[in-house]
């Protein structure tokens, strides 16, 4: 049964790119159909066996880092590189890499939603688990984050080992007797990355254990950044591709996870350096003679640490936020109005609203004080934006998930998802 449901799968998988589709989720989707117990079967012939990624904000990076700094050392690593962090992008993923009888790959790192570990977490038995962050995200779907916090915990329970964020007190508290690696950072990056209970008025919590893996410091380089993370008794200084102290979270988890696994965290320094952004997360895209760099948000805390990046950014630049209310994104946009925006009305930015919520979007700028256009056509906005840019200017455009795709349409035609993430 097996192979049956990864020929079907795989055939299916080849009419969904022929008609235009992708073909990231519906192999899997069909596969699993035919076999219930497809993604145990294939998984339980890894011989390193399975690393989970989940959390709120954070995954695909954290997921990116991992598998640069595994290959790099050798092993085959198979991922579900397209963001498909569902059952069956994960089955999609296994049956892919099916050749000869077998998974064609020592390990799986799958980044995993986290509405969704729950379920996969007892199916795959995970060597590890990694946990970025615990935050508000699509109430609609995800309910309230306690709700949240008890699916990863259920997760963590089929989990050999695991490794935990020790300043977000949600993830702090998810392992109970459970024995965890931690990853932190410095007292004043720290205050910079909230909880989510502070994101609502509260002060501040303390931070969890003392980490074993150390953000020291997160230095702003070009596009990307300068972070400094202490581990095993060595500090280690990697430039990253990608801008924020949040990557720099993601650093911190990923070198304690490859230590976890056998890999030394200073072996890891050139295939990070040669790791490029996946798509939208602070990836930039050469368009029309401008640079439009893109900032994926999906609740308050990630649209915050968008806003203190276009803040720390002195120079005048014109800013698209596109919000989306499909599935993907979460019917409810409410959170928007839990972010600071307000932050930015002294700012010498120029602002658009763009995407099926624009409208929504326009309401808050007008709110924080902010003076924004608005424009629901997608590449009318991107037009828009790229033309109030001189040639060679940097332009930022920050969606919702399902309104990043659709600039990924734009921005690259012919670019088909797994390639752009890649």
């Amino acid at each position: 049964m097996v192979r049956l449901a990864v020929a079907v799968g795989r055939l299916t998988g080849l009419a969904s790119r022929l008609i235009g589709r992708g073909g990231t989720a519906v192999p899997g989707l069909v596969a699993e159909r035919l076999d219930r117990s497809l993604i145990e079967h294939l998984a339980s012939g890894l011989s390193d066996g399975v690393v989970i990624v989940t959390g709120t904000n954070g995954k695909t990076t954290t997921t990116k880092m991992l598998v640069a700094i595994l290959e790099s050392a050798g092993k085959r690593v198979l991922t579900n590189p397209a963001g498909s962090n569902l059952a069956r992008g994960v089955a999609t993923a296994l049956i892919t890499a099916f050749r000869r009888g077998a998974v064609q790959a020592d390990l799986a790192v799958f980044e995993i939603d986290e509405a969704a570990v729950r379920a996969l977490g007892a199916r795959l038995t995970p060597r590890l688990i990694v946990v970025t962050n615990l935050a508000r995200d699509q109430l609609d779907r995800y309910g309230e984050l306690d709700t949240t916090a008890g699916h990863v915990a259920a997760a963590i329970e089929h989990a050999a080992a695991v490794v935990l964020n020790a300043d977000d007190p949600m993830v702090a508290g998810l392992c109970g007797a459970r024995a965890a690696a931690w990853f932190g950072a410095v007292d004043a990056i720290r205050s910079t990355m909230p909880d989510d209970r502070s994101l609502y008025g509260e002060p501040m919590t303390p931070s969890g254990p003392a980490p074993d893996s150390v953000l020291l410091s997160s230095v702003r380089e070009g596009d990307g950044q300068v972070a400094v993370v202490r581990i095993g008794g060595s500090e280690v200084t990697v430039h990253l591709a990608v801008p924020g102290a949040y990557n720099g979270y993601n650093l911190a988890a990923a070198l304690l996870a490859a230590s976890i696994l056998g890999v030394h965290p200073g072996a890891a320094v050139a295939a990070l350096e040669a790791m490029q952004p996946a798509f939208g997360r602070g990836q930039v895209v050469p368009y029309r003679g401008r640079r439009v760099k893109l900032l994926l948000v999906k609740n308050p805390a990630g649209l915050n640490q968008a806003i203190r990046l276009l803040s720390d950014d002195v120079e005048p630049a014109q800013v698209l936020i596109a919000i989306n209310d499909g599935h993907a994104d979460g019917r409810d946009v409410s959170w928007l109005w839990d972010a600071g925006l307000e932050e930015l009305a002294g700012s010498s930015h120029r602002f658009g609203a763009g995407g099926v919520r624009c409208a929504d979007m326009a309401l808050r700028f007008k709110y924080a004080g902010i003076m924004a256009w608005s424009e629901p056509d997608f590449a009318v906005a991107l037009d828009r934006v790229v033309d109030g840019a001189a040639e060679g200017e940097t332009v930022y455009v920050v969606p919702t998930y399902t309104a990043m795709l659709r600039f990924l349409e734009l921005l690259q035609p012919g670019v088909k998802r797994p390639e752009a993430w890649s």
